[in-house]
């Protein structure tokens, strides 16, 4: 391996039975997580080994972030981070007239990530550890002012949702409720706890947050366990595996 290689780790996973097909045989991987880093972590650990600050590479990433901004928006195609980024129109155009309508179309961010990405990830290697039991589970979502299922979602509107152990419960002090996590930035919005309309171990309801145009994954953390009258000693979270889409198209996605 050449020197300026990364050096490849393990990964760690727990199963999680995959209650979106009936086999009983069938699990998902869920990955544990060891650390959250935003930029000022990685300057800060990049500084260790570098002849700059830490404050003097943040101060280069945010000068590289808002010239990369300016290109994009400028409608280049951008290398930035892992992926190249470029934009682009979804919604529909009827009529070879047709104007742009913002109350139908919006611009979108799309990522590829870049070639050498690819095969870095082909050469890490994952260890299963075991399977998570008694996960909170959420099988199907449905937006109600659109009747979209496990894909679109209207902020100020309903959700109606199916799952196994989904109901909201847990001790005063302990995060526990439903997450729009936004796939562009990790940026968390809970639903209130006012918001929620239905709880119940099978089925949920609620009305969905102020969120901006983008995707979301939908998590829930609750301490609810196949006991009713028992609660676990900490939340168990656990993630939608579809991404779900503020404005855009219909086209499902699934991780």
């Amino acid at each position: 391996m050449a020197a300026t290689e990364p050096k490849m780790r393990s990964i760690t996973g727990k199963l999680t039975p995959n209650e979106l097909t009936e086999r009983e045989d069938d699990f998902t991987c869920n990955v544990i997580y060891q650390a959250k880093r935003t930029i000022k972590d990685l300057c800060q650990l990049t500084s260790a080994n570098s002849k700059f600050t830490a404050s003097e590479l943040e101060s280069a990433y945010n000068d590289l972030k808002e010239q990369a901004k300016i290109e994009l928006y400028n409608a280049s195609t951008v290398e930035f981070g892992f992926v190249t980024n470029s934009l682009g129109v979804d919604g529909p155009f009827i009529g070879p007239d047709a104007k742009f309508d913002p109350a139908k179309n919006n611009v979108v961010l799309r990522s590829v990530p870049l070639v050498e990405m690819k095969k870095d990830l082909g050469n890490i290697t994952v260890i299963i550890s075991g399977t998570a039991e008694g996960l909170p589970v959420i099988t199907t979502v449905t937006d109600v002012a659109t009747g979209s299922e496990n894909n679109q979602i209207t902020p100020g509107g309903g959700l109606n949702g199916k799952g196994n152990r989904v109901k909201i419960a847990g001790e005063e002090g302990k995060d526990v409720g439903f997450y729009f996590v936004s796939t562009t930035n990790d940026t968390e919005t809970k639903v209130p706890v006012a918001s929620l309309l239905r709880n119940d171990p099978s089925y949920f309801s609620f009305i969905i947050p102020p969120l901006a145009a983008g995707t979301y994954y939908l998590e829930i953390a609750t301490q609810t366990s196949g006991n009713a009258k028992i609660l676990l000693n900490e939340p168990r979270r656990n993630r939608f595996p579809y991404i779900l889409t503020v404005g855009g198209s219909d086209r499902p996605e699934i991780e």
